[in-house]
């Protein structure tokens, strides 16, 4: 009997490859330390009986009815609008992601954005290579303390109910949040709308998928209710946050900074003007980039693989 066929479109944390080898399926990987062409990931599907992909991976409409034969598509992440669900379900190709495994490491990524922007401590770092640390200076370098100010946090869901609860414990930030919903929480914080959070937090943090509903939620209008010394942090996608609205926001000095490790595009081309701003603290996308979250995430999509093909419930169905 042949094995059914998995195709990873990135070489992950091995974990993954070895469980699914270990349960009798074939793996095969992009070995190349670069994302596929769309003609290269449209051949490797064609193999295949199931893939893991990358947000980088854009599997749409056309790629969806080219490839009906995929019994299950697991997204190495927790965001899944780089895929076509609602084409994939009319096809009957299951889609997963892999929540709660990189929350903990998504969360330590917004609270270390919210120190460094506020803290500058990017500026800071640049001027010892610079030349330009020639001594003490107390008025160089200055910036907003987190402790006992206001962090509004758009959408609580898991990544931003465990910010919140960090800066609510760590630096007793009072908590504001928007949500569809009242949420359960271990501390005290409150839920509001859009404006008033905005209007009232020092530090505004942004986790909300990406959507029709969603995109370019906060745009100039919204950067303009902000407080002239706030911090507008992003580790959710790119395009929830106007960027040329925030390029305005932070050259006028609307707003104090941001810190942001999603972006539109990405890669950044380096001829983009966010980085001709000198207050916007920059990741290139690492907010799950610890070893155990990128091995748990590895390990999810495997598992989520290996239910499809057993006939049994998946752990985490996006459709």
């Amino acid at each position: 009997m042949v094995s059914k066929r998995v195709f990873i479109t990135r070489s992950i944390l091995s974990d993954g490859a070895q469980l699914l080898k270990k349960n009798g399926l074939a793996v095969l990987e992009n070995s190349h330390d670069s994302p596929l062409s769309r003609e290269e990931l449209f051949q490797h599907a064609k193999g295949a009986d199931a893939l893991i992909t990358m947000l980088s991976d854009q599997i749409d409409e056309t790629f969806l009815k080219e490839n009906t034969h995929l019994k299950i598509i697991a997204n190495y992440a927790v965001g899944f609008n780089n895929i076509d669900v609602a084409c994939a379900r009319r096809l009957g190709i299951s889609v997963t992601n892999t929540p709660d495994v990189l929350t903990e490491a998504t969360a330590e990524t917004a609270l270390g954005l919210m120190l460094s922007a506020s803290r500058q401590f990017h500026e800071a770092h640049a001027s010892i290579y610079s030349g330009d640390w020639k001594n003490w200076h107390p008025k160089k370098h200055l910036g907003p303390a987190l402790k006992g100010k206001t962090l509004g946090v758009i959408g609580l869901g898991r990544i931003g109910k465990r910010l919140a609860e960090m800066a609510r414990y760590a630096f007793q930030m009072r908590i504001l949040y928007t949500a569809h919903s009242d949420k359960q929480t271990s501390f005290k914080a409150e839920r509001t709308d859009l404006n008033r959070l905005l209007k009232e937090s020092d530090f505004v943090s942004l986790h909300v998928p990406l959507t029709e509903e969603t995109r370019f939620l906060i745009g100039e209008r919204e950067l303009s209710l902000m407080k002239p010394e706030a911090v507008l942090v992003n580790t959710a996608r790119g395009e929830v946050l106007d960027q040329e609205a925030l390029i305005r926001a932070l050259k006028a000095k609307i707003i104090f900074a941001a810190g942001l490790d999603v972006m539109t595009p990405e890669p950044l081309p380096l001829s983009s003007e966010l980085l001709s701003c000198s207050n916007v603290f920059l990741l290139p996308h690492i907010g799950s980039a610890t070893f155990e979250a990128r091995r748990e995430m590895a390990l999810m999509c495997a598992e989520n693989i290996i239910a499809k093909f057993e006939g049994r419930e998946l752990l985490s169905p996006v459709n």
